[in-house]
């Protein structure tokens, strides 16, 4: 799945490349919680860290700290299904995993 024989419902976040992935974790807080994939996106004194629950990896091979930009969207899946989040890389358009849910997450501090 790619944004470009996908429908993208809307463009919730885009980072370009003068922003790295710092971070990235795989969380789950208990047995009982969802798991969620951490990801932090930081350019000089700027950051943004997102949770997404129920990542699912389309290609584990690719590193997303060496993306080269990412943009984050919601994509219509069926005109019945719900939307899904996409993480891909703005350079060439490659999907790095799809979840369900996307929160933003970054500290105030």
């Amino acid at each position: 799945m790619s944004l470009s024989n996908q429908q993208s419902a809307q463009v919730l976040f885009q980072f370009d490349s003068s922003f790295d992935v710092s971070y990235v974790n795989y969380h789950r807080g208990n047995e009982l919680a969802d798991p969620q994939l951490i990801v932090t996106l930081e350019r000089d004194n700027e950051r943004q860290s997102f949770a997404f629950m129920h990542p699912h990896f389309n290609d584990v091979d690719r590193n997303l700290i060496s993306a080269q930009g990412i943009a984050i969207s919601s994509v219509k899946l069926s005109p019945f299904g719900q939307n899904q989040i996409e993480v891909s890389d703005l350079k060439d358009g490659l999907v790095y995993f799809t979840a369900r849910v996307v929160k933003n997450i970054t500290p105030t501090a």
